[in-house]
């Protein structure tokens, strides 16, 4: 394997210290194999919590269509850490935004394809069944959460509001309070309250039983003085407690699949660590699985049990991390891992990948990176390889390895 490749393997693989950028200091050897021996990421082995099989999306345009996804298989297994990475544009944000049921149609129509969820195939549903799996079920963190939180109520409310949606579904998965919960929040009469509800509010607040379930949701992401935060506005937050109460108005709903798109990439490296090593932990303490989406190899390294890198609607290669890291298969992978700045300008230049992306609209007939692959082969250019399994728990899409 090229030196390249394993150097950056190790820096990038380094443990998550608070307190650090992601790239300073490089781990020892060891740790790296301690830690590999230690975790269990085989995600088959825990049976799995999402299969999507065969699935495509493209989006209509006025004289042509965008084919964002082509045939995505992937499988997501109960308590496992999976990370989706690849440059703007390649689909990343659409499959979250589909597997939620959040992707707008139009524009978007699916072509072909299953989203099984706990053996319920999510696509057959209606619009109204889907939503009872939104939150409760599959929850998900945005990229900006000064734009997802609401400006004009408080922090606590709005959690207390998640809190309430999951309780009313337990009593009466029917029931449509999601739409006004904080309006009847924050009405003065608890008479216009459902009748599971009254218990949990009071007039013109939130009940001591609630306010505690509050409380211990900011505790559980590590907020400190959660008794003030709670009376505070979103804007009153730095960027990192924003993020923060939108994990745990996330998790407060105990959902078995938490999505976090590009959670990060607001932040300062330091939050940004803070908040990766939050999420790991997190996972573990409250038994979910985490679809971390997100265009930075080294944000998946620090805390992903497999990587999927997709390109131009397509996953080319789906392995553990450190089988993806030691030793990537696929030309594309092998291509972001050598455009990481190696630590030193002394010991080697960067290698980007030449050429663009090709056009959504207008793809080649064969495989999408053969105009800027190095190793495109007249094969590459005719057929679109298959995602076939290499070696255990590690597939990838390319002509260079057995078809």
């Amino acid at each position: 394997m090229d030196s390249v490749y394993s150097e950056t393997a190790l820096r990038i693989l380094s443990q998550v210290d608070e307190n650090k950028p992601l790239t300073q200091t490089l781990p020892e050897t060891e740790q790296l194999v301690t830690r590999k021996e230690n975790e269990n990421t085989d995600s088959t082995r825990k049976g799995q919590l999402l299969s999507i099989l065969d699935f495509s999306i493209e989006y209509k345009q006025k004289n042509s269509a965008l084919l964002a996804l082509e045939n995505i298989n992937l499988e997501i297994g109960r308590n496992s850490f999976v990370a989706v990475v690849g440059e703007s544009g390649c689909g990343k944000s659409t499959l979250a935004l589909s597997i939620i049921g959040l992707l707008a149609s139009p524009p978007a129509r699916m072509l072909s394809g299953q989203i099984m969820y706990k053996s319920i195939n999510l696509t057959a549903l209606k619009s109204n069944e889907r939503r009872q799996f939104r939150g409760t079920e599959i929850a998900m963190i945005f990229q900006e959460p000064l734009t997802s939180l609401n400006p004009v109520y408080k922090v606590g409310d709005q959690i207390a509001e998640a809190i309430a949606v999951r309780e009313e579904r337990k009593g009466n998965p029917q029931a449509d309070l999601e739409s006004d919960v904080m309006q009847k929040v924050y009405k003065r009469d608890s008479r216009d309250l459902p009748s599971r509800l009254p218990p949990l509010f009071r007039r013109g607040g939130l009940t001591k039983l609630l306010k505690n379930e509050v409380l211990d949701a900011l505790r559980q992401v590590r907020i400190a003085d959660p008794e003030q935060v709670i009376e505070r506005y979103p804007f009153e937050l730095s960027g990192g407690m924003r993020q923060r109460v939108m994990i745990a108005m996330a998790l407060s709903q105990k959902p078995a699949l938490l999505i976090a798109d590009e959670p990060t990439t607001a932040l300062d490296v330091t939050t940004q660590a803070q908040v990766l090593k939050l999420m790991k932990e997190l996972m573990n303490e409250v038994n979910t699985s985490i679809l971390l989406i997100t265009h930075d190899l080294s944000v998946a390294s620090q805390v992903a049990d497999r990587v999927v890198v997709m390109y131009a609607g397509d996953i080319v290669e789906d392995s553990d991390v450190y089988s993806l890291f030691e030793q990537p298969l696929h030309p594309y992978s092998k291509g972001l891992l050598s455009c990481i700045p190696s630590g030193s300008k002394d010991k080697a230049r960067l290698k980007p990948i030449p050429g663009t992306v090709p056009d959504l609209a207008n793809l080649p007939k064969g495989c999408k990176y053969a105009s800027r692959c190095p190793s495109a082969m007249p094969v590459c250019q005719e057929n679109k390889p298959k995602l076939v399994e290499i070696k255990p728990n590690h597939r990838v899409a390319c002509y260079l390895y057995a078809q």
